[in-house]
């Protein structure tokens, strides 16, 4: 009994989580703080990802997962339509109880479009519109957490407005639906030559140089200043540490520190939080500084008054490897730019199936 209640709890806090960062995806879509960089996107090199990603979870479900090869080339962000994908096999996999899922892409007049069939529950025509509604699910009244929590397709239609991706869906109530999303192709349908120049994939090795650059922390906490001031350090940054705005402009002002980057906290004492320090310090410095907020709040306003001011917004508390990494990109553009980033075959196989209705979310 004891462990059966230890189990629950872990679900609901898994749950919780899991709502909690997708409404942190959707706010900051919504407040404009994420900002594609579009490249070009060769479709098997992501095709191959989700194939080895999913194909497990498909297996354990006694379904079918098919992804048809893709020889083309889109532009796209390869991050954001990766995740715009792997939501929509996710949930095409959690409404099918038999057959298959399947992915592959059509080529139309200089686009492409991905689409993503299955033999699942299918919607009713009455609620083609509404799934994309936060929290809504189809078949789902007693909103049992084992089918979701409704946040998926809603992350896909922001994102879809966000890159400019149209998003469609038609559906047989009973007998399987059908999602795609259409994508620009690059000149031609082919990859275009790499630049032999080019930073490496953020999910790629990270650099071997050594690191350089100045940081300054910016966090009233202690123990959280301490510990980020020494992994920092042993990183290779010069570090130094403020407990508040006031002490960082004090720092500034004796010449203590000329910060490349400052990592800060959003909720400091003392009158100014972490955006005021920003504008503060770059006004000071007399160049547009990249600036790192760190905080748990996910208010609309926090979220906005941050993505405003050019700041970088990672979770509180912050997971290291995405500070690590937020960190070598801003230090890798050019002085005083602004930054913003985030902290998703011609074959049918179903044709007998007639899947008449269709609902067009145009991004």
């Amino acid at each position: 009994m004891a462990q059966q209640l230890v189990d629950g709890i872990d679900e609901a806090l898994g749950a919780m989580t899991g709502m909690l960062n997708t409404l942190l995806d959707i706010k900051r879509i919504e407040v404009g703080a994420v900002e594609p960089e579009i490249v070009d996107v060769p479709m098997n090199d992501l095709f191959d990802r989700l194939r080895e990603e999913l194909t497990y979870h498909a297996q354990a479900a006694g379904l079918d997962l098919l992804v048809m090869p893709c020889a083309l080339s889109i532009r796209s962000d390869p991050g954001l339509l990766e995740q715009m994908i792997r939501n929509l096999l996710s949930n095409a996999l959690k409404f099918t109880q038999r057959g298959r899922v399947l992915v592959g892409c059509r080529r139309r007049q200089g686009k492409l479009r991905i689409e993503i069939w299955d033999t699942g529950i299918g919607i009713p025509q009455s609620e083609l519109r509404a799934i994309f509604d936060e929290y809504h699910q189809v078949d789902n009244p007693a909103r049992q957490r084992s089918q979701g929590l409704g946040l998926g397709l809603s992350i896909v239609k922001s994102l879809g407005e966000l890159l400019g991706h149209p998003i469609r869906v038609r559906s047989l109530h009973g007998k399987g639906s059908v999602f795609s999303i259409e994508v620009p192709l690059t000149p031609g349908g082919v990859p275009s030559p790499p630049d032999r120049g080019a930073r490496p994939a953020e999910n790629g090795p990270t650099q071997t140089a050594p690191r350089t650059g100045a940081i300054l922390i910016v966090e009233d906490d202690p123990e959280i200043r301490e510990h980020l001031e020494l992994f920092l350090n042993e990183e290779g940054y010069q570090t130094s540490a403020a407990v508040d705005g006031h002490d960082a402009l004090e720092l500034l002002a004796r010449g203590t520190t000329r910060p490349d980057l400052v990592v800060a906290d959003y909720n400091l004492p003392h009158g100014m939080n972490g955006v005021q320090v920003c504008q503060k310090l770059r006004q000071e410095l007399d160049r547009q500084i990249p600036f790192i907020i760190l905080t748990g709040d996910i208010s609309t306003e926090t979220l906005r008054d941050i993505a405003l001011h050019d700041c970088v917004h990672l979770d509180k508390p912050v997971k290291l490897n995405d500070l690590m990494r937020a960190i070598e990109k801003l230090l890798a553009k050019p002085p005083d730019a602004h930054v913003l980033i985030p902290r998703l075959a011609d074959q049918n196989p179903y044709a007998q199936s007639r899947v008449p209705m269709e609902m067009i979310f145009q991004g």
